[in-house]
């Protein structure tokens, strides 16, 4: 039977009025499930659902930013000596996404059948990742939660910032190259063809970059569906492809090697991966867990299966440092301070190190992105314009000097 959701307002046991959200199969169940939390029903009714929704996980799509905010404003209340259970009903009042807002009146619910935090978000992974669940448990064994959530929400302002700049970088490249394609098509579907019909009519002997114009200008003219057709089968099959663990591996080792792009993906991975370490081992969770949950955020399949040859290393008894080093995929910096933190026992102090060094360099490639890709753009589109100019001017200068 399908589940629903009901609001009620109830006393318990000191008289306190208070109120929330329940799922039961039927309103019966769901006035039995409170009064076994010792709670006197005053009123129950049935919840919507969130407009344009009919489940929990289709309201609103979590970002990294959303997930920052829900940490920072949890680990506020909590510093200031808040109840947990109260926490959550706050931010299931106030929370702006509507997501974020049901699943923490949710997990309010799962805290008063006696589960843990953890626990409880464990319920939900397509919201909360590995790493937010293995660092509140770490952090709710070591009574040090609010510290853990402090680091969560850095790790997610960082992620949504660096996403940000990145997206913001590519942004007027993608714009220019799509204005280029869209000028191009006009030309050679609609202006071009008028220059045809008169060269045509004055049997002017045509040059060579004249005739591969026009044959592609007759070509998108009459075959502008197999175009679109290619095109569509050519990205639906590469994203297929990608799709599969050996394309992911052909795929992103590919990326790594692009000039300029690949050097940024690069870096932006090797950012999160030591953050992403960082905070778990400052957290307590074991190395080899550590490991597991980098592996599967890590974003790229070249880095994932780097850390699971130093997992199976590690696993054996090897240090950390040396299978990373054999993969030759982490640059030597990051390797040879993981080997000194390993020495140390700073392991996690001199991750975040790494981590700050290439999330600056990753602020200086995107910032210097746009000086970097502007003269190539203006160069490729100059050369494809000036191509056709050129191929119908060609037999202007021809008939012009015929005239003459």
């Amino acid at each position: 039977m399908s589940q629903l959701k009901f609001k009620y307002k109830a006393r318990n046991q000191s008289g306190k009025l208070v109120g929330g959200t329940i799922t039961a199969e039927s309103e019966a169940k769901a006035r039995a499930l409170l009064r076994e939390r010792r709670f006197f029903v005053v009123e129950i009714k049935t919840a919507p659902q969130a407009k344009g929704s009919s489940s929990l996980f289709g309201s609103k799509k979590i970002t990294a930013k959303d997930l920052a905010v829900f940490c920072r404003q949890l680990a506020t209340m909590v510093q200031a000596g808040m109840p947990l259970l109260t926490c959550l009903n706050v931010l299931g009042q106030q929370s702006d996404n509507t997501t974020l807002r049901e699943t923490s009146a949710s997990i309010a619910q799962s805290l008063e059948t006696g589960k843990t935090l953890s626990e409880s978000m464990r319920e939900y992974p397509k919201i909360f990742p590995n790493i937010f669940i293995s660092m509140i448990e770490a952090g709710e064994v070591a009574g040090a939660l609010d510290e853990v959530l402090e680091r969560l929400a850095i790790h997610f302002e960082k992620d949504a910032d660096i996403r940000s700049k990145v997206k913001g970088a590519m942004m007027m490249p993608a714009v220019v190259i799509g204005v280029a394609i869209i000028a191009v098509i006009i030309i050679l579907t609609f202006v071009l063809p008028t220059f045809i019909n008169m060269l045509t009519d004055m049997n002017v002997p045509l040059p060579a970059p004249t005739r591969a114009t026009i044959a592609l200008s007759e070509f998108l003219q009459s075959f502008w569906y197999m175009v679109i057709a290619l095109f569509a089968g050519g990205f639906i099959s590469f994203k297929r492809y990608a799709a599969t663990a050996k394309g992911k591996q052909v795929v992103d080792r590919a990326v790594l090697r692009l000039p300029t792009f690949g050097t940024l993906i690069r870096k932006m991975v090797v950012a999160r991966v030591c953050r992403i370490l960082a905070s778990l081992v400052r957290s307590g969770v074991p190395l080899l867990q550590a490991l597991a949950i980098v592996r599967s955020i890590a974003g790229n399949e070249v880095f994932a299966s780097a850390i699971q040859t130093a997992e199976n290393s590690v696993k054996e008894g090897e240090g950390l440092a040396p299978p990373l080093e054999r993969s030759k995929v982490f640059p030597p910096m990051v390797t040879r301070m993981i080997a000194i933190g390993e020495d140390t026992g700073a392991l996690d102090a001199l991750l975040e190190k790494v981590a700050h060094f290439y999330e600056r360099e990753v602020d200086d490639t995107v910032s210097n992105l746009s000086k970097i890709l502007e003269p190539m753009l203006m160069v490729g589109i100059g050369g494809i314009v000036g191509f056709i100019l050129m191929s119908v001017y060609l037999p202007m200068f021809s008939i012009v000097g015929s005239m003459q």
